[in-house]
């Protein structure tokens, strides 16, 4: 069985009608709110051939028919337009960002706030991956005299200050050669490069300092190791409250739990791997937990090196519509940015 123009013109349909509405679709709704040009008895029996299918579902046998996650992914993929004025003050967007933009990681976390704005529905972000990031300098001040201020730069800005404990006092004029030297060796470097580096070269040429050395480097490499992570940001965390179909509080709990989830939410998004937009719905996610949601994620990148992503996450019935269109203009705009700052 074919998939032909007036079947597939009716799934449209359908589909439109039930992110508006969150209720079934029938046949007599179909034929009063769409010129579809056939009977209701005619769209009824297109309808049986399209959950036959694959493309529709029957919640209860005297509902009407919602979408599956097959009939939203030809949705995305073949019959949604983009609506072109999904963003309505694009202008005023663009100031803010620009005010605000510091870092990668402070403006991946306030576009995360726009989208979830401009969508109403809950927005994520990762940034930025660390350990892919080249050294840009590293600098030891001593604070006391068993401290020192570890400041490590990166190209895209990201800055992380540990402090670091040794045995015993080194003198700010030994530090500075200690740190020009250690520059040498790491700086354009990412940090899985320095992992190997360290603990070898650095060591062994700065051996005549070889009680601080003993005590510094291993300090050093432990802290450089430790910024695999990255920050984790979420909007909109309560919109979900918004959608019918998480009023059943068991569902709206396990959406809440599996926000929660860390190292699940990473999963999930990480595998959009390109700087265009990724969309994955309902059992197209590799973890159960997100069965019932649909993710639109957009990647970013400096110089071919991802340092971040920003992901909307909402039931399936998302208005994909809506939520692709102010993506497109937003990552397209962050990306232009991330370009221009660090070219």
């Amino acid at each position: 069985m074919k998939l032909n123009e007036r079947k597939t013109l009716i799934l449209q349909a359908i589909i439109q009608d039930y992110i508006q509405s969150a209720e079934p679709v029938g046949s007599r709704t179909l034929s009063k709110k769409y010129e579809l040009g056939v009977s209701p008895a005619t769209i009824r029996n297109e309808m049986s051939d399209l959950e036959e299918l694959g493309y529709l579902k029957q919640p209860h046998t005297s509902s009407g028919r919602i979408p599956s996650d097959k009939g939203y992914r030809l949705y995305v993929d073949k019959l949604m337009e983009t609506q072109k004025n999904a963003v309505l003050h694009n202008q005023q967007i663009n100031t803010d960002i620009m005010r605000k933009f510091g870092e990668v990681e402070q403006l991946l976390e306030y576009s995360s706030k726009i989208i979830s704005q401009l969508t109403n529905y809950t927005s994520i972000v990762l940034a930025p991956q660390i350990q892919e990031n080249k050294i840009k300098h590293i600098q030891l001040i001593p604070i006391d005299s068993n401290s020192i201020l570890a400041v490590i730069v990166t190209e895209t800005g990201v800055i992380r200050n540990p402090i670091l404990r040794i045995r015993e006092r080194i003198s700010p004029d030994t530090l500075e050669q200690i740190s020009n030297f250690i520059n040498t060796k790491v700086q354009g470097k990412t940090i899985k490069e320095i992992e190997k580096v360290l603990l070898t070269e650095i060591q062994y040429e700065l051996r005549q300092y070889s009680d601080v050395i003993e005590t510094l480097v291993p300090e050093l490499a432990n802290v450089i190791e430790a910024v695999n992570d990255y920050g984790l940001y979420l909007s909109g965390t309560t919109n979900i409250f918004n959608f019918p179909e998480f009023n059943d509080l068991f569902k709206a709990k396990a959406f809440l739990t599996m926000l929660e989830e860390r190292q699940l939410l990473s999963s999930l998004i990480t595998t959009a791997n390109d700087n265009k937009l990724n969309i994955s719905i309902g059992s197209e996610n590799m973890h159960k937990e997100a069965s019932e949601c649909s993710l639109v994620t957009a990647t970013y990148e400096i110089e071919g090196s991802v340092v971040g992503w920003l992901t909307v996450i909402g039931p399936t019935r998302m208005d994909y519509s809506n939520v692709v269109s102010s993506m497109i203009h937003l990552s397209g705009h962050i990306n232009s940015l991330l370009t221009k700052r660090y070219k």
